[in-house]
């Protein structure tokens, strides 16, 4: 895996956090911080990170946040990273 691909992730998802944290969608900003402490400790994206962050985004369209949502645009460049790494 490209080393630039899992900073920018990890950065991507981090600047949601903040994003979803301010605007109050703290179980979101939860279920996100742990998928970045997963990725940080394998230090390898696998398959069910990317599992895991189409849940997130899934629950946030369920709820009707996700277009709404500042951090969805960087959820989505996330996800489309994620599948590109594990593509490689």
């Amino acid at each position: 895996m490209s080393q630039a691909h899992f900073e920018e992730i990890i950065l991507l998802l981090t600047q949601a956090v903040v994003l979803l944290n301010s605007e109050g969608l703290n179980d979101f900003a939860t279920d996100t911080q742990k998928l970045i402490n997963s990725i940080t400790v394998k230090q390898n994206i696998i398959l069910s990170h990317k599992h895991k962050l189409y849940s997130i985004c899934r629950m946030m369209l369920e709820t009707n946040t996700y277009y709404n949502s500042k951090a969805s645009s960087l959820l989505d460049k996330a996800y489309e990273l994620i599948n590109e790494t594990l593509a490689l």
